[in-house]
């Protein structure tokens, strides 16, 4: 190579890593050919001001991060499948929030923290913890199932809960 154009490289390589870096806020994972984002736990404050914006809650799935690696199907009876199966369902209906379960265990939002581990301690990933967009409430929560059906069940039921205590909190009279 020249050197005439390593500048130039240098450069082309400096604003590609600045961009990661920025872009690297959210989790980027492909589910039967759509891609989905999700926050990361640390970027909590841009998942509340879309959430609010959007008046959507706040979907906390906390897993493990090797399944966001493009493989496996919804309909697995594993973990893989389970958390690919909450988000790929919860893509529309709220704002994504990523926890690596393993990582950050204990090591997150409080109020999270507890609804993950009660009443067990030792939870299976995936758990899906519907907040409301403030992130300030626990509105449902849904705990890991093998079976298809009762999981897709599961977190359908779940959002009809979110929909309604969200519907009672709008229409409450404020103070």
């Amino acid at each position: 190579m020249s050197r005439k154009f390593q500048p130039a490289i240098w450069i082309a390589t400096l604003a590609v890593a600045c961009f990661n870096t920025k872009a690297g806020d959210k989790i980027a994972v492909t589910i039967n050919h759509q891609n989905i984002s999700l926050y990361r736990t640390s970027d909590l404050e841009a998942a509340r001001s879309e959430a609010a914006a959007s008046k959507k809650p706040i979907a906390w799935i906390a897993s493990s991060p090797a399944v966001l690696d493009g493989r496996g199907t919804i309909a697995l009876g594993n973990s893989r499948g389970a958390t690919l199966h909450a988000i790929f369902s919860l893509r529309d209906q709220a704002v994504l929030v990523f926890e690596d379960a393993y990582a950050e265990n204990h090591h997150v939002l409080p109020l999270v923290d507890v609804a993950l581990h009660t009443p067990d301690p030792h939870y299976t990933p995936p758990t899906v913890i519907f907040l409301d967009p403030g992130a300030g409430r626990v509105l449902a929560k849904v705990t890991f199932e093998p079976d298809f059906v009762k999981r897709a069940h599961a977190l359908a039921d779940a959002l009809q809960q979110v929909k309604e205590k969200m519907n009672t909190i709008s229409d409450a009279p404020k103070k």
